[in-house]
């Protein structure tokens, strides 16, 4: 005869095989065991559970797909960090070595002729660096030249030598004038030689190629955007096109960075250059900047 019920002694069972009951406890669950073939099989389930180890999960690729997220968030992290880095650096040296153009003094440039014809330009230790050009004079008096120089803050900071004279016909040609330009809109003034435009003078202006550049670029952007719309339910082409978009975007902000609103220049190698680095740098930012936007739009 059972003494008490089963949903008692199922109670006591976990208690009794870790040996947690009392002496009476124990008797009275072991004489309900000698009676009743439901609680030994539940007793016996219990033991096998205790005895057989838990089952392992064999299956790591979410481990590894986990893994390789975190692998790949670290290396775009280090890799965005290394090209703010490189931005930041261009950056400074490009605006440590932005030309400062200088008024035009006799300290600061002066051109002398030598005995035997030679023409020279001499600097003094304000001028940083220069640029010359020249073509033939329409009179046939001889070769033209403009001429400029200018300053920079890292040439300030660190007392740079001065620039060696340079010989501007060093072939021994006629040297017909010498123009030099402040690069500020002004009239090119004479130092040396005849005056080759006596009804008028002559300016030197900037060149107009970063305009042109940025106008370029402008269109293909607008061009892009009007793809994007136009593919936007295709995921493959509309990522494709994205990727090329945003050259012309970079191209645009760097531009703005390194010239700001004004589209002309009268060192447009030195920008141009600096414009396109910058461009490179912002580009590889925004590609990874909508990997991980896209990433983040998905979850």
């Amino acid at each position: 005869m059972k003494i008490v019920s089963c949903y008692v002694i199922q109670d006591f069972i976990p208690l009794y095989l870790e040996d947690m009951l009392s002496e009476d406890s124990k008797i009275l669950v072991e004489t309900h065991l000698d009676e009743c073939e439901e609680c030994r099989k539940y007793l016996n389930e219990l033991q096998i559970a205790e005895t057989s180890p838990f089952p392992v999960e064999t299956d790591i690729h979410p481990l590894r797909k986990i893994q390789t997220t975190l692998r790949k968030k670290k290396w775009q992290t280090i890799v965005c960090s290394v090209l703010i880095t490189l931005l930041i650096g261009i950056l400074t040296i490009f605006f440590m070595t932005a030309p400062e153009y200088l008024p035009y003094s006799e300290k600061t440039v002066s051109v002398s002729e030598t005995t035997n014809g030679l023409v020279l330009s001499a600097f003094n230790d304000e001028v940083a660096g220069y640029d010359i050009e020249s073509y033939p004079s329409e009179n046939g008096s001889g070769s033209i030249y403009h001429i400029t120089v200018w300053g920079t803050s890292w040439h300030d900071l660190t007392n740079t030598k001065e620039i060696d004279p340079i010989v501007l016909n060093p072939s021994g040609e006629k040297v017909g004038a010498v123009y030099y330009y402040q690069a500020d809109g002004t009239q090119d003034l004479l130092i040396y030689g005849e005056e080759q435009h006596p009804n008028g003078g002559v300016v030197t202006l900037p060149r107009l190629s970063l305009a042109y550049l940025s106008g370029l670029a402008m269109i293909t952007f607008l061009i892009c955007i009007g793809i994007m719309f136009a593919v936007r339910s295709n995921k493959k082409h509309l990522k494709r096109v994205i990727a090329i978009t945003l050259f012309p975007l970079s191209y645009l902000l760097a531009q703005l960075i390194v010239t700001g609103w004004n589209t002309t220049t009268y060192s447009a190698t030195r920008d141009f250059a600096a414009i396109l680095l910058v461009t490179v740098l912002l580009y590889s930012l925004l590609w990874i900047g909508s990997k991980r936007l896209k990433r983040h739009s998905i979850r």
